[in-house]
């Protein structure tokens, strides 16, 4: 009987123990986020990013049935902007806290046992914040970063009600229910760090219209065409631009039958010269040397890139009806 009395016992202590769970610790930890490296063309689609870090408890399933819990933060460097790595260009951010509030330097928050819907997820998750990045337009490609800083003051339950966790020179009174209130000293704190990074990538959007010869009886006939291609890249970001050999090359461009039966040759030259546009060396087009808005790099401005486009008539071309056609590639390099 002793020993079914005993096992009796041992079931209820083993029911408590998994049903009702305080906390039986806290930390307070140092993390990095890294916000997803994205298109400078496509920051303003970036929205917020949730990081974490800071404060990280286990239990609080039962925190608020009226526990004698109590957590504060002190923002001590809330940034407002990420930096680039050369120390000058900036990407705008805001700081955000569980219920999207913004929080700032100087933001004190604090939360008893009634109180605890900050924290959110799984006891074991640290306390959860976002970064709101407020660009709208291009920025410079690079690794942009910035760091938050906050300290942390906790008075968590201990297994059974045995005292508290606390952080560092904390003193807690025994009065019920327990709010701020029972709170003698806040004492110095814990402090944490988040570290914030955003890689911006290198892109452009190009507007190139297909070139289009007409109809000739002869190939002697065929005027020359000309166009623009427009190229909208990275602020602060000069490149080139390469325009390949095509599918047919064979020391010049050429254009294939859609029969299959001959091929037509043609070339592209920059501005009305005679300095072919390829894809090496000093075939390349610098931005620099564009013809519409050379060297500005603002991210918004388009450089222009004119070209002439003439069907070379050398004698030998074949004479075959019909439709020509050839595929080129644009290619920016940084």
């Amino acid at each position: 009987m002793k020993n079914k009395l005993l096992s009796l016992l041992t079931v209820g202590i083993l029911s408590l123990s998994t049903q009702q769970v305080f906390a039986e610790y806290c930390e307070v930890i140092n993390s990095s986020a890294s916000l997803e490296p994205i298109s400078s063309l496509n920051v303003a689609s970036l929205g917020e990013t949730m990081v974490t870090g800071g404060l990280k408890c286990s239990g609080f399933n039962l925190i608020s049935l009226g526990s004698y819990a109590m957590i504060r933060y002190v923002a001590e460097n809330i940034p407002i902007n990420l930096t680039h790595e050369n120390g000058k260009n900036i990407a705008r951010i805001s700081i955000k806290d569980k219920d999207r509030g913004t929080i700032s330097t100087g933001t004190d928050i604090r939360k008893d046992f009634l109180d605890f819907s900050f924290i959110t997820g799984s006891a074991e998750e640290p306390v959860p914040f976002y970064v709101q990045v407020n660009e709208t337009t291009n920025l410079k490609p690079g690794v942009y970063k910035a760091s938050i800083r906050l300290r942390w003051y906790y008075a968590i339950p201990r297994l059974f009600g045995l005292g508290h966790h606390k952080s560092p020179g904390l003193n807690v009174g025994f009065t019920w229910p327990f709010t701020e209130l029972n709170i003698s000293k806040w004492g110095s704190g814990a402090p944490s760090t988040i570290n914030i990074t955003l890689t911006v990538t290198e892109d452009c959007n190009i507007n190139a219209q297909n070139i289009n010869f007409g109809k000739a009886p002869l190939v002697s006939k065929f005027n020359p065409v000309t166009g623009t291609v427009q190229i909208t890249c990275s602020a602060e970001t000069p490149y080139s631009v390469g325009l390949s050999d095509g599918q047919n090359f064979d020391q010049t461009r050429r254009m294939l039958n859609t029969t299959g039966s001959g091929y037509l040759p043609y070339e592209i030259y920059k501005r009305t010269t005679t300095n072919r546009w390829g894809h090496l060396g000093t075939e390349r087009w610098a931005s620099a040397d564009a013809t519409f808005n050379p060297s500005i790099y603002d991210g918004s401005a388009a450089q222009g890139y004119a070209y002439t486009a003439k069907i070379i008539d050398d004698g030998s071309n074949p004479s075959v009806v019909g439709t020509y056609k050839d595929t080129l590639t644009i290619e920016v390099a940084f």
